[in-house]
């Protein structure tokens, strides 16, 4: 019976993790499609308000449901059902408070933070977005709810249903208002109304599943108690929920500090407003190329995080650092192979996807922070695995730290390209902390140096057959379909030359490939094994 119930469990937890990967997929994908629609300009609205509403969405999928079914199950499985329901109420209206708080704030103080931004037409959307922070008590609480009896269905149904929604919407509802002639700032309210109801329709779905619950009405019943345990409890469940999801968070955050930097400084460097706005518009071309880069890129990694944990649990510590090693290894060819794949096609892949080539020198910059991501979410995972938990959000505060520091010295001299290099730079330096920290706290940081070796020997062999494929390929005047066939066609040329570089060379050995059941079937499928 009980192995029953944990194979139930892990069934849940694999169905999040497929659900969740489809959605960050789909939450950066549909951003080149809206760009298409609502130009360089209309695309700069939407990225400005959208920080605002990532950040509390990725704290209702990956913060608060996780604290909350943590203290859910573990008061369970001490036998006191109350007390479960007890944190359960306090958790569901402290945040209520922090919602209904946070769009007040929101609502009255958009007009403060679009002239703090440079732009006050940025006001309505602002507001429209404030309102989606009232979905947070019910995303969260009944997520965690349905988490802390170990299942995981609603969640995932809803966050997919949620997702295509909003995206669906989202292109719609931009689109209308396009056509109404609203322009991009009416259509950056129709992107945050789509939000909104992408959000609406999960919470129904959530609730749709907890009518056939019993009793589950006594779970939203609050005693009375002081105000003053509600906010305390309201703060401790938002702390540790800001720990857990903060490699989710790192890109949403480097997203602030440009939208309220970026657009001032442009005009230092000289730019006209409008010029500005089409100038960070083009910038924000980069943001969903990242996020797929880092998706894509950590998915074989970080499945090898649990394992270390579990290494490290049993004080296996020689297994613990056999996984990491292999984390490393993994994320450096991917993320690596993904940094120079972009870099060598960035002009073809932005014509392709974002109607014309223009800022691909500032966007080739970004590209390496692909490499720079990958690495800083994979070490993140690698040291809180260890046990550190807190030594990813130092190393993130001072990487914010230099990113603004970045932004206010190369903008004004570089405009977008300035904002490239101090995201990069913020990057490689939070990389380089964690990496010195890995080292010092476990002895030990590479273990197989010829397949470090193996590794770069791949990317150079890489760089060289993309590049030359380019040169023979590329047209002198090329349209968008010429660009979008030499994009996809160098993607496959790289990814069989990392792939024949892969089986070839000393990368991963027999019993790396087993650990990773992904990779290890697909090689016996290519080598009929």
């Amino acid at each position: 019976m009980e192995n029953d119930k944990g194979q139930s469990i892990w069934k849940g937890a694999m169905l999040l993790s497929l659900t969740a990967l489809f959605a960050k997929v789909l939450s950066a994908g549909y951003r080149i499609p809206y760009q298409n629609i609502a130009g360089d300009l209309g695309y700069y609205v939407y990225q400005q308000i959208y920080p605002f509403y990532g950040f509390v969405m990725i704290l209702a999928m990956y913060g608060f449901p996780v604290i909350i079914s943590k203290y859910i199950a573990e008061e369970r499985a001490k036998g006191n059902e109350e007390g479960a329901k007890t944190f359960f109420s306090l958790s569901f209206y402290g945040l209520i408070m922090f919602s209904f708080g946070s769009t007040v704030l929101l609502f009255l103080g958009a007009p403060f933070l679009a002239r703090w931004i440079g732009d006050l037409q940025l006001t309505g959307p602002l507001r429209a977005v404030s309102l989606t922070l009232l979905l947070l008590p019910f995303l969260s609480s009944m997520r965690g709810y349905y988490q802390g009896f170990g299942n995981m269905k609603p969640t995932a149904v809803s966050h997919l249903i949620e997702q295509l929604v909003r995206v669906c919407a989202i292109l719609l509802f931009a689109y209308l208002l396009l056509e109404m002639g609203l322009g991009a700032y009416g259509a950056g309210l129709g992107a945050a109304y789509g939000s909104l109801l992408g959000g609406i329709v999960s919470v129904a779905l959530l609730f749709f599943f907890i009518r056939n619950i019993k009793n589950y009405r006594e779970w939203f019943v609050l005693e009375k108690i002081p105000l003053a345990l509600l906010v305390q409890k309201s703060f401790d469940v938002f702390k540790q929920s800001l720990f857990i999801c903060l490699s989710a968070l790192v890109f949403i955050l480097f997203q602030f500090i440009d939208v309220f930097s970026l657009i001032r400084l442009l005009l230092v460097y000289g730019y006209e407003q409008e010029a500005a706005f089409q100038a960070k518009g083009v910038y924000d071309r980069g943001q969903p190329l990242l996020q797929l880069g880092m998706v894509v890129t950590t998915t074989f990694s970080l499945t090898l995080v649990p394992l270390l944990a579990k290494a490290v649990t049993e004080k296996r510590l020689q297994v613990a650092r056999s996984y990491h090693d292999l984390a490393l290894r993994l994320t450096l060819l991917m993320g690596g192979a993904a940094t120079i794949g972009l870099f060598v096609i960035i002009e073809p892949t932005n014509h392709m996807l974002f109607t014309d080539r223009l800022g691909s020198d500032v966007l080739s910059i970004l590209s390496w922070a692909i490499i720079g991501s990958t690495l800083y979410v994979t070490l993140s995972a690698i040291l809180q695995g260890y046990g550190y938990v807190h030594l990813p959000a130092v190393t993130l505060l001072i990487g914010l730290v230099i990113k603004v520091v970045g932004n206010v010295l190369f903008v004004p001299l570089f405009a977008t390209k300035g904002a490239a290099m101090a995201t990069v730079f913020s990057f490689a330096v939070m990389v380089s902390i964690q990496l010195f920290m890995l080292k010092r706290l476990t002895g030990q940081l590479f273990m197989r140096l010829t397949a470090y070796r193996a590794v770069l020997l791949t990317l150079g062999c890489l760089f060289i057959t993309t590049w030359v494929w380019r040169t023979i390929v590329e047209l002198e005047q090329p349209s968008r379909f010429s660009d979008s066939v030499l994009a996809l066609s160098t993607v496959a040329i790289g990814g069989l030359t990392v792939l024949l570089c892969l089986l070839r060379f000393n990368i991963l050995d027999e019993t790396e490939f087993a650990a990773i059941p992904k990779l290890s079937r697909f090689r016996r499928l290519i080598l009929r094994k």
